[in-house]
Formats: C-alpha cells, structure tokens, sequence
C-alpha cells in the first residue's frame, strides 16, 4: 500500500468520525421533529400512506453513503487540480464595463466574457440587442499540470481585479488563478468606444507546472446564436462560422447544414458571423491550428451554435503572453474593412461562382450608397436615387437593345416571307435569313447582348441588399423594416413556396414585370424563328419569382419594382424621342443595296446548303 493510499484512508476516516459525532446530535433533533410530527398526523384525517417511505435507518445510511462519495469526489477533485485546487470553490459575482457602444458583463467563473450587449440596435420586437447570455459564451483553456491532470479553467474561480482606468480612457479588468508562484491571467481592455476590446492571457511562473512535454494550450470556445431577426429562415441562412489563415485566405462552413472542419495551417481570425452582426476572436500570431464545427439549433429562440478548438504553441517562457482581440459588433463593410485583417469577407456581396459581382458591390454599389446616406436620410429616397443612377449609365445599352429590337421588328415580314418560301428547307432558311441580315446590316443578337450585360448589376443588387445592416430598422412607406419582408396582411396558414404573410413590394414587382413585358412585345414585336415556345416566359417568369421573393427583404423588391418602372419609362422614351420606326424601315433598305462582304460563317452555311441542294439532286 503506498503512501498516498494510506494518507486518502486516514482522511476518510477522520471525516467519518467527524460526521458521526454530527450526525449524532443531528439524530436526536430528528427524533424530536418525528415525535413532534406523529402527535400531528394523530389529530390530523386519515390519508393515503405513502409507500415509497423510507426507513429511517435506510435513510440514514443512504446520507452517510452519499456524503462519503462526495467527499471522495472532492478530494479526487483537489489532487487532480494541484496547485490551482485553490480555485475549486467560490461564488460567482459579475462586473459590467461599459463605453459608448458596448455594455459587457464579464464573470470570475471561468474569467470570461458572459454577456455583451451592443447599443443603439434593438432586437425585431425592440428589446435592447444582446448577441450571448448566460452559456452562450463559453471560453475554456485546457492544458496539463505536472501530475498529468488537465485543468479546465471554465470550472474554476479566477480573482479579480478592481477596474482599472488608464489616462486614455480604457478601462482595464483582469481575472487571475493562482498556482503557487505562478498564476494563469486573462485581461480585457476595453477603448472609450468601438466594437473591438483588446484580450491578453497571460500565463506567469507556471514553466515548471505545467509538463517540459507539453508544448501546447488548448483554447476551446462555444457560441450559441440566439434569434434577433424577424424571420429565422433568413437569418439561419446568413449565419455561418468563417475564419482564415495566416496566408490570408478565407474559408467557412456551410451555412445549410451541419459541418465541421479541420484546420491544418495556422489561422489569424475566427468569426461567428450572424446576418447583420459578428463575434470574432482575432490573433494576428496566429493560432497554430485546430477544428471548428458548427450545428443548426432547432429551437425556436436559437439559429446556430458554433465550436472551436484552437492551440496555442507553449514555449515554457516565464511569461507567456497570448495578445489578442474580441470583436463584438455590427457586420459594417468600411468598420470591418478598417482592421485591415480581410474581416470584410464575411459579409456575402457575392459567394461561390458569383463571387466576380462583390468586386461590383466593392467598388462601385458600397461608395455610391456611402455617399447619399452622407446627406440623405431616408434610405427609400436613397434606393430610388442609386436605381436612378444605375438605369442612367445603362441608357446606352437600353437604347441599343431597343434599336436592335425595332430593326428586327422591320425586318419580320421580310423573314416570315423566307420562312413561308423556304418552309421545307430549314437549312436553305438559315442561308438566306443571315444574309438578309447582312444585307440589312442587322445583328439579330444585338438586343439580346445588351440586356444580359446588365444581369451583373441585377445580381448584384440580389446580394447587397440583404447583407446592409445601414438598411436594418429603417422604415420606407408601409415597409417597418427595409432589411426583411414587408407584410400588409398575415395569412391564418402557410401556402407552400410562397408563405404565411404578403408582401406588396413583391406584388407590385410581380405586376409591374408582366406589364413591361406586355408592352415590350407589342413595342418591339417578336422576329426569332423557332422561340414562339419562349413568348410566354416573361409572364410566366415573375410569377415564380414571387413566391421565392415574398420573404426577401423589402429593399431588394422595392430595388426591382423601381427598376421595372424605370426601365418602362426609358422605353416609352426611346421610342418616343429617339426611334423612327419609318426611318429604320428606310435604312435596312438603304443597306440592302450595298455590296456585302460574306462572312466565313455565312460562306460556310452556303456551301453547306449547296451540298445538301446536290444530294437531293442526286
């Protein structure tokens, strides 16, 4: 029997007979509680008996039976925590700091961040804006002391320190355990203002308790996102874990399902990233590597929980600093862009294969918009502008499209009668359609190239407006909120791939679309053989669209509606002021006398046909 066994059996011992002599006097004041309770229930109505009573002997050595186990569990407990056994036990007592944009609530359990409120934002039913409570947030480091013991420090009681207030106007709390000479310290700085706090851990004099072995801390951090949005179907789908490497590349996990990745190379930030807000842990040294992992809540107050686990490298200094920051804050391109650590990636003005339009919403959408809400308040009026400004630098490819249209339009009886000639020789068509195009100087893909140069911009639009938090709360008409649907009527039940509520800015995006196309059929008419399949697609188009678009945020409709409306306006114009339909008429047959140089294209779809003349022949 070693030492220490002998030394665990002598302090069960001691305790044992310590709890008798208590439980002895306990014993006779439970006798007289017992006698004092039968004289009551003898005077008291007969009642059911119980018969899960337990004796009281039973009783007594169940307690004695649990109190030992307890005792043993605890002093496992202090063994196994060495020099930080210290820790085991506290209360746990909260310390708020505030500045102009944070309220946080930190506590000594564990040393970590408990609460973070961020001001002058309100929740969807306007209750003050708290990204984490309670064990939302959780922070854990884990490393091993010399009797091969982890320590976890979430389970333990960190001292703290009075708030500290520097002549810059941080203020400055730390939370320290002790461990003999040494000590495991978290400090937090947080600035007058702003979304970023300064985080430094510090582990002093413990190079000779934790293990020459152990090169590595592990850093285990959990956040849970609670629902602060209007439809969680939206903002599960702009919640997602990202992080990225050193080497500066980004990466991030699925945001539709549950997923879980490994992290081979050293990375500089991880951020939990919810629709409009973020909470990111930046370490420019870089973690050395880790998993990350994230699951989709169901219920009905949660969207997401995120988990990483990521290392630090210990190199056994006396003091070990691990300098690093907390973001808390909205996800604001230019207040994310000022890190200058690629923080901006998170926000999705353009992913997967249509990730070339963020450069777009970078570069031109993101300035433009920055610079009308600079003297403009209303973000509607602010929308109707920027679609002013888009549809005017796009009038050139408008008015070629419709030119191109019109010309084919000309055009159409002249086709119909090669179609009519030629009805059994689609091949002897083709020839003799292309040069009369030619002859004409007509491109009959000339109205079909302008439009589809301005699908970049539409596309465009489909991911800023949902990813701008300036749009969030702001109020446009009959629209509460620009960032989520609007809603003139609440459905008793749900219509499958529409919804439970109408939206009147998908409705009057919805008309508008069929209308301009009704108007631009009968403008423009229809000259392309072979797609009278296609004529009904632009009403039939929007109509699925709606469904799809009844949960969007109202901005985006609204952005679509006002470009229907414009786009018609344009047409009217063009073919008011601009085209001569008479004259067009006039210039095809102007061209037609013209001599023509034959194209290769053209050449070949001759000489094609002439062999195909010849085997008939034949």
């Amino acid at each position: 029997m070693d030492r220490n066994t002998v030394i665990g059996f002598v302090l069960i011992g001691l305790i044992l007979i310590g709890y008798s002599y208590y439980n002895f006097e306990q014993a006779k004041e439970a006798e007289a509680k017992k006698a004092k309770l039968k004289k009551e229930q003898a005077t008291a109505p007969a009642t059911t008996p119980n018969t899960s009573y337990v004796g009281e002997g039973d009783s007594t050595r169940n307690t004695e039976t649990t109190l030992v186990n307890d005792s043993l569990a605890k002093l496992q407990q202090i063994e196994n925590l060495g020099q930080f056994a210290s820790a085991l036990e506290g209360t746990e007592t909260l310390q708020t700091i505030e500045n102009k944009d944070l309220k946080i609530i930190f506590s000594n359990k564990g040393g970590y961040i408990k609460s973070v409120e961020v001001k002058g934002y309100k929740t969807h039913d306007a209750k003050p804006l708290v990204l984490f409570n309670d064990e939302q947030n959780v922070v854990n480091y884990q490393f091993f002391i010399n009797n091969n013991r982890d320590i976890n420090t979430k389970d333990l009681f960190f001292s703290s320190s009075e708030v500290k207030k520097g002549s810059d106007g941080k203020q400055i709390i730390s939370y320290k355990l002790i461990a003999g000479d040494g000590y495991f310290e978290q400090t937090y700085t947080i600035p007058e203002k702003g979304y970023a706090i300064d985080y430094n851990v510090n582990l002093a004099g413990l190079q000779n308790v934790i293990p020459k072995n152990s090169t590595y801390i592990n850093m285990f951090w959990k956040r849970v996102i609670q629902k602060v949005e209007q439809s969680k179907d939206f903002e599960n789908r702009y919640t997602q874990l990202f992080y990225r490497y050193t080497s500066e590349e980004d990466d991030n996990l699925s945001e539709t399902e549950n997923a879980e990745a490994s992290l081979a190379t050293p990375v500089q930030w991880v951020s939990c990233k919810q629709q409009f807000f973020n909470t990111t842990l930046i370490n420019k040294d870089g973690f050395y590597n880790g998993t990350v992992r994230s699951t989709i809540e169901p219920k009905a107050d949660l969207v997401k929980s995120f988990e990483t686990s990521l290392i630090l490298a210990y190199n056994h200094q006396k003091n070990q600093n691990y300098n690093m920051q907390f973001y808390f804050g909205p996800n604001h391109y230019q207040t994310l862009k000022s890190f200058d650590l690629g923080l901006e990636a998170i926000i999705p003005l353009g992913t997967g294969i249509m990730s070339w339009v963020s450069v777009f919403n970078k570069y031109f959408i993101i300035p433009i918009f920055n610079f009308l809400e600079g003297f403009i308040s209303s973000y509607g009026i602010i929308i109707l502008i920027l679609t002013l400004i888009i549809k005017t630098i796009l009038f050139p490819l408008t008015y070629k499209s419709y030119k191109s249209a019109a010309l084919m339009k000309a055009l159409k009886p002249e086709i119909d009668a090669l179609k009519e000639k030629y009805a059994d020789d689609q091949q002897k068509f083709g020839t003799e359609q292309w040069k009369l195009y030619q002859q004409a100087g007509v491109n009959p893909l000339g109205g079909c190239l302008p439009m589809l140069l301005q699908m970049p911009i539409l596309i465009a639009m489909y991911y800023f407006f949902p990813a701008s938090i300036e749009l969030r709360q702001e109020s446009f008409l009959w629209a509460h909120d620009l960032s989520t649907y609007d809603t003139i009527f609440n459905l008793p039940f749900t219509i499958p791939f529409y919804g439970d509520h109408v939206s009147l800015f998908t409705l009057l995006m919805t008309v508008t679309s069929i209308l301009y196309a009704v108007t631009n059929n009968q403008m423009m008419g229809s000259a392309s053989p072979g797609m009278e399949a296609m004529k009904y697609m632009p009403y039939i188009f929007p109509i699925m669209l709606m469904g799809m678009f009844n949960s969007f945020p109202a901005a985006l409709t609204y952005y679509y509606f006002l470009q229907n409306i414009i786009s018609y306006g344009q047409q009217w114009t063009i073919k008011k002021f601009f085209i001569n339909e008479d004259a067009l008429h006039q210039q095809i047959q102007d061209n037609k006398k013209k001599p023509v140089k034959k194209s290769s294209f053209q050449q070949k779809l001759e000489d094609m046909a002439k062999q195909q003349q010849n085997k008939k022949k034949k």
